[in-house]
């Protein structure tokens, strides 16, 4: 009995420590965030630390990665990230398919599809960009018209843009061509009966104060800033051209499997912390300073007053993106006659890495 007993109490003992070391260690949660319950809590490792390279381009849509990084989230989850800087999403995915990135981002156009449809190693596994959902957030980005057109009543309504030049970040098969395009059916009209150009941002607004364009489809901050002054008047926003529209989204290198343990989920607890913080700053106003010191300091606009005068970027708080949308765009740019044949993105979804990083930190809910 003595030897019986004794074994049975120690293993007792040392089950109770082990479950107090591992409430003791279990990762902290951010301010704010909901933690799981008891019964669906899971564990994240944060050891070893591993290198990443992520792809960014320094516009506002990519706040919750900043935000990610200056607030420590990513080292929090054993991550050393170096961000890559670049001009287009276009630009980083060459890069990210051959594993020099490891996570990026890339939009709804022809250039993306086509490396997803070709099986390329890259998944798409969270939202960047999505409809805007909120007065707040609803228009960051929409089709203009010069102001003295529409003053004119020359450019008033869909039917006019018959016979004109459309300028888009990319020219034809840019993910702004497929919204206008669904819109222009919408109302009868033929999106091949206009040209598309590409031209950036910047130049479209120069452009549309010389005079020298009708339309074209603008962002924040240049859209706001080209109404205020005059330059232009918004027409349609990205949501009633496209009310599902998915603009953005992450993009990770199946090769961050072999990189340590569970490294894809530690990005995307990080990533989606960041998120949270974004949405909670501008549509709620928590920490909004802080989180605008942040934006301002990584991302092309640098005037704190422009950030509470826009219409900002909307992610999904849970990261989830609109897998119908996405396939269904690849059909609308065959339609347009920029691919031979259909375009197939059925193996290029893996949602394991958001589901995990939602069960980590419990689904979203609005400070108020």
């Amino acid at each position: 009995m003595i030897h019986g007993t004794f074994p049975l109490r120690v293993a007792l003992g040392l089950l109770v420590m082990l479950l107090v070391a591992l409430a003791v260690g279990a990762p902290p949660l951010a301010p704010g965030e909901s933690g799981p319950t008891a019964a669906a809590q899971t564990t994240l490792p944060t050891t070893p630390a591993v290198n990443l390279k992520v792809g960014v381009l320094p516009v506002a849509a990519f706040g919750a990665y900043y935000i990610a990084q200056e607030r420590g989230y990513f080292n929090e989850a054993g991550l050393n990230v170096e961000f890559e800087l670049g001009t287009s999403v276009n630009d980083l995915l060459p890069s990210l398919a051959q594993g020099q990135l490891q996570v990026g981002a890339c939009s709804s156009n022809v250039f993306c599809f086509n490396f997803l449809n070709r099986r390329t190693d890259l998944q798409v596994v969270a939202d960047v960009q999505s409809a805007g959902r909120t007065e707040r957030s609803i228009g960051s980005t929409g089709l203009v018209v010069r102001r003295d057109l529409w003053d004119d009543g020359t450019i008033r309504q869909p039917s006019d843009l018959v016979g004109r030049t459309i300028y888009v970040i990319v020219g034809p098969g840019s993910g702004s061509q497929g919204q206008a395009a669904r819109w222009l059916r919408r109302n009868g009209i033929d999106p091949l009966s206009m040209d598309w150009v590409g031209m950036p941002f910047p130049d479209q607004l120069l452009a549309m104060q010389n005079r020298a364009i009708e339309v074209s489809i603008q962002t924040e901050p240049l859209l706001s800033a080209g109404v205020a002054r005059g330059i232009h008047q918004l027409m349609a926003t990205q949501e009633e051209m496209h009310p599902t529209t998915q603009i953005l989204y992450v993009l990770y290198w199946t090769g961050i499997e072999r990189m340590g343990p569970m490294v894809g989920e530690r990005f995307m607890v990080a990533y989606l912390r960041g998120v949270r913080d974004y949405l909670n700053a501008f549509e709620y106003d928590v920490d909004r300073d802080a989180i605008t010191d942040i934006m301002t300091r990584n991302t092309a606009i640098r005037d704190p007053a422009v950030y509470r005068q826009i219409k900002y970027p909307y992610v999904d708080p849970n990261g989830v993106v609109s897998r119908s949308t996405l396939e269904s765009d690849t059909e609308v740019y065959r339609e347009l006659g920029l691919y031979a044949n259909p375009i197939d993105l059925s193996q290029a979804f893996d949602d394991k890495y958001r589901q995990f990083a939602v069960q980590y930190l419990g689904e979203y809910r609005p400070p108020r």
